[in-house]
């Protein structure tokens, strides 16, 4: 079955052609051309200060030509200007920016922070107001970047309404790395709208000077004297854009808009051929409505532009569904979790827990619990490492609620990961670098959205009894411990201090969980490995000894534990 039946771009283009922000973002552009027409244009302006907030962005009167040069942002980091080192990720850790557009953002830096600041403000109202920014030509290359760096501000603002950035006839704004940068952020895309007409050479400008440096991101809405379409795929735009036989200087996207609405729907080319399916022929009707048709290019070239199209447009099917299922996707996960839940349930009804069962693989329930155990490792590792490429901006991991799934996770199959890796003979598991990354990183996010509590909560208590070890690694510190028990009954003089050492600090840090409610109780079962560790440090620690932990575990104060009601010494 054919994954992607239609192509809606000429629907969409005729969306967004009779749409109140098109219709908005133009008339501010002549707004501002208005504002003090016998002087030099300013570089922006606020047209409407509300209901929605619109700001244009000018067009200088300096020419573009010869204005192709990029500038890298390692360079601008160099230069002190770092404002947009926040879209760097692990995977693109350097991209490049038109060098005229930074320059006349640099020029009213001061101005565009105290706009930006003060939008990020209004954006804190409820309801937070819609934001519109435009911009013709290089004066639309600005106002995108601008919008770049306004959505940095809001990124802590999990309610404010993203901006809308409306461009008209603007050349590219950066280099291929800086839209992969760009795209990380999956609701950004959402963000850019760039009008572009065939009659108007400046939006293809630097790609005919600068060939293969310049990508466009966001969606296009192309235009001809025949219709419209949008488009999204980078380099389906690029190529279409490079295609058009554009030699107006004069362009007014007021008259060509207004020309397109007042117009029906083009006409469907005739595609009686029974091998064009739905999606060829909505491509080859897009291709005619934005005017490449017109311009007589070979059949073998229009058709292997169609089968790039096609491909083009699958891949991006694709992608929406990949975003559209992650929800979905996780609840799956959560399946997979509730059987584990089960599972460790149900090994407490054999004074065993469920990291001790596991480590033994008694019967066909363990091997089951690894097929569970290695689908939510490939979930959670492909989660992180996707977030791991987003730009990385402080508090902008994964949601909050992804995260207490991710530590749920953590906290459920890592001991899973450390019963295998100890029953194959596996050591230091935390210091040697054994510990898979994604464990580490879902640790650290947490930690930066969940404070300690100074003292373990009334629920905390209450709730014990069902809880998992908050330390997801404790039972690697438990089989290092058994380990550091055997060096000392059984190693070298040399061996013995040390291990003893290391085995007072275990001693105290399990004291430390206890005193927070942060163990779960099924530690103390008959059958455990911690267990199994007291019995052989009772009979390595040098006599006579006493601690709070021995006190804790010879009067069986573990019982009051399990019931929340264990109120730890001073």
């Amino acid at each position: 079955m054919t994954i992607n039946q239609f192509s809606s771009g000429l629907e969409s283009a005729n969306f967004v052609l009779n749409s109140d922000p098109v219709d908005q973002a133009w008339n501010a552009i002549e707004k501002q051309k208005q504002i003090n027409p016998n002087a030099e244009p300013s570089l922006f302006s606020v047209i409407q200060p509300e209901n929605p907030t619109i700001i244009a962005f000018g067009t200088p009167p300096s020419s573009l030509q010869g204005q192709e040069a990029l500038v890298s942002s390692s360079s601008l980091k160099e230069d002190n200007f770092a404002h947009f080192e926040f879209l760097c990720n692990k995977t693109n850790k350097n991209f490049s920016i038109n060098q005229a557009t930074v320059k006349l953002f640099q020029s009213q830096y001061h101005e565009l922070l105290q706009l930006k600041e003060k939008l990020v403000e209004n954006s804190k109202s409820k309801p937070p107001p819609l934001v519109i920014i435009t911009g013709q030509s290089v004066g639309g290359s600005v106002a995108t970047l601008f919008t770049l760096w306004l959505l940095q501000g809001l990124l802590k603002l999990p309610n404010s309404k993203r901006p809308l950035c409306v461009t008209f006839g603007s050349p590219l704004l950066g280099d291929e790395q800086l839209g992969q940068c760009v795209s990380k952020f999956t609701a950004w895309k959402s963000c850019f709208l760039h009008i572009a007409s065939n009659q108007d050479p400046t939006p293809k400008l630097f790609i005919s000077r600068h060939p293969g440096a310049y990508k466009p991101f966001g969606t296009y809405l192309l235009c001809s004297a025949s219709g419209c379409a949008c488009l999204e795929d980078p380099d389906i735009i690029l190529e279409q854009l490079v295609k058009t036989n554009s030699q107006n200087q004069g362009c007014h996207y007021g008259q060509i808009l207004g020309d397109l609405k007042s117009k029906a729907l083009c006409t469907v080319p005739n595609c009686t051929d029974a091998k064009m399916d739905s999606l060829q022929a909505s491509l080859t009707t897009q291709l005619q409505a934005i005017g490449i048709l017109s311009q007589q290019l070979p059949s073998t070239e229009i058709t292997a532009l169609i089968q790039r199209m096609k491909k083009h447009e699958t891949k991006l099917l694709i992608q929406k569904k990949k975003i559209s299922d992650s929800d979905k996707k996780l609840n799956e996960m959560k399946v997979f979790m509730a059987f584990l839940e089960w599972y460790k349930k149900e090994s407490r009804l054999h004074k065993i827990g469920y990291y001790d069962r596991y480590r033994n693989q008694g019967n066909m329930a363990d091997v089951n619990v690894n097929e569970y155990k290695k689908k939510l490792m490939n979930y959670w590792e492909d989660t992180v490492r996707e977030v791991e490429n987003r730009p990385q901006i402080e508090g902008a991991h994964l949601k909050v609620r992804w995260l207490h799934a991710g530590a749920a996770y953590r906290r459920m199959v890592e001991p899973l990961h450390i019963a295998d890796y100890y029953k194959d003979g596996g050591k230091n598991y935390k210091t040697e670098g054994k510990r898979p990354e994604h464990f580490i990183l879902l640790e650290e996010w947490l930690k930066k959205v969940d404070k300690p509590e100074a003292t373990p909560s009334k629920s905390k208590r209450e709730t014990v009894g069902s809880s998992l070890n908050e330390d997801s690694c404790f039972w690697a510190h438990v089989e290092e411990a058994r380990i550091l028990c055997e060096l000392v009954k059984n190693g070298s003089a040399e061996e013995k201090a040390p291990a003893l050492e290391k085995l007072k600090k275990f001693e105290e840090d399990v004291y430390a969980s206890l005193k927070n409610y942060a163990l779960s109780p099924e530690i103390f079962l008959d059958k455990s490995s911690f267990m199994q560790w007291w019995k052989e440090y009772e009979k390595v620690v040098d006599q006579p000894y006493s601690s709070l932990l021995l006190d804790f575990m010879k009067h069986r104060k573990y019982e009051a534990y399990k019931k929340g009601e264990f109120i730890c010494d001073k």
